[in-house]
């Protein structure tokens, strides 16, 4: 008997050995193709939210080939006609930019050297030890904004080749569904083909509402924040307007960074308080109107995810993509959540990452060993 159990222990440990090498080798293929992934995930994404347009125009018998060319199409022209429209606002803006970055530095230096008299009226209370006086020796390094943007695809050239293949992963996601639809759930044992479809139905769902969701809300942001700013008058209001929209868009510290970018403009540009106080107070009351009534009758409660999942998920893939992990760590998050809610055996992963886990009964408590012995 003891030779059974121990080989029970024995199977199971190496079962589970076998599921921590699965995870790490996943992970390490996620790290290291990062630029393939999240060419993918992109691609998915745009796919999923071009779908309905798709079946619709099939609806009128256009071929799906072509419908799936029309669809895309149209995305690559709303792309270049919103390029187009901030492309001069834009250059004027980076033209500038030497000039308002010496304003900066002329702010900063006097925020320095009053920081430096405050520190020499301290030293004649607090006398200095002699390790401070040592010189200090300052490196030069890379931008670490921009090291943060590009993690996941590596520079510039990759990013530009990345955004050449999205477009073509789309038209073939598009034309090809009903055959990759097909082949996926193929992969599947039969007894098992209907709960993947309603997984992956659930996921492109969760996806396509959640982007397009988003997309109302930052037009919607972005129709009341521009304004503001055009009203007093903020250097390209139009350019800043729907970025710090766009910003106010993550979760948690969207009000932070959204206010950023016009706050810097308006630190050079003013010398008042009262444009600071308004930039803050609008992009403040349009992320509460926002996060609190336009998310939840757009987005839905589809993307049913708590603060802390969201939180952990923002660090992790920020953490492991920059920027584009930063971006996409929602969507990620509310896919892996809605392959837990339709997997039984992954139902209690998905309930601690929603908002609202079942509460534990008296007759859903498991039984503990006092209770087993008590009956």
């Amino acid at each position: 008997m003891s030779e059974i159990y121990s080989e029970i222990r024995s199977a199971a440990s190496a079962s589970a050995s076998v599921k921590i090498i699965a995870i790490a080798v996943l992970f390490g293929c996620i790290y290291y193709a990062s630029s393939v992934v999240i060419t993918l995930v992109c691609s998915i994404l745009i796919a999923s939210v071009l779908e309905p347009g798709v079946k619709l125009m099939e609806r009128f018998r256009i071929p799906r080939w072509l419908a799936s060319l029309m669809m895309v199409l149209l995305m690559l022209a709303i792309t270049y006609l919103v390029i187009y429209a901030i492309y001069d606002r834009a250059q004027a803006m980076l033209d500038s930019m030497p000039k308002q970055i010496e304003k900066l530095k002329q702010i900063v230096a006097h925020i320095q050297l009053t920081a430096q008299n405050i520190q020499q009226r301290t030293h004649t209370i607090i006398p200095s030890s002699p390790e401070s006086n040592l010189p200090t020796v300052r490196l030069q390094q890379e931008s670490p904004y921009v090291q943060f943007l590009l993690r996941g695809i590596g520079s510039v050239y990759a990013f530009a080749v990345t955004v050449m293949f999205i477009p073509f992963l789309v038209f073939f996601m598009l034309t090809s569904k009903n055959q990759i639809w097909t082949a996926s759930l193929n992969l599947f044992p039969a007894e098992r083909r209907h709960r993947a479809e309603a997984v992956i139905h659930a996921i492109a769902r969760i996806l396509r509402q959640y982007v397009v969701g988003n997309l109302f809300v930052g037009l919607i942001s972005a129709g009341i924040i521009t304004p503001v700013f055009a009203l007093i008058h903020l250097q390209y209001a139009l350019l800043l307007g729907p970025l710090s929209a766009a910003l106010t868009l993550v979760p948690y510290i969207g009000v932070a960074l959204g206010i950023l970018p016009p706050l810097l403009m308006a630190l050079i540009q003013y010398d008042t308080t009262a444009p600071f106080v308004i930039i803050g107070t609008a992009v403040s009351v349009v992320h509460f109107v926002a996060v609190n009534i336009l998310t939840p009758k757009l987005v839905g409660q589809r993307v049913n995810l708590n603060a802390l999942s969201v939180t952990i998920s923002m660090m992790f893939w920020s953490w492991l993509w920059g920027g584009f992990g930063l971006v996409l760590a929602v969507p990620i998050t509310a896919a892996i959540k809605a392959v837990c809610d339709n997997v039984e055996v992954l139902k209690p992963y998905g309930a601690w990452m929603g908002e609202a886990p079942e509460p534990i009964t008296p007759q859903s408590r498991p039984l503990t060993v006092e209770s087993k012995q008590l009956g």
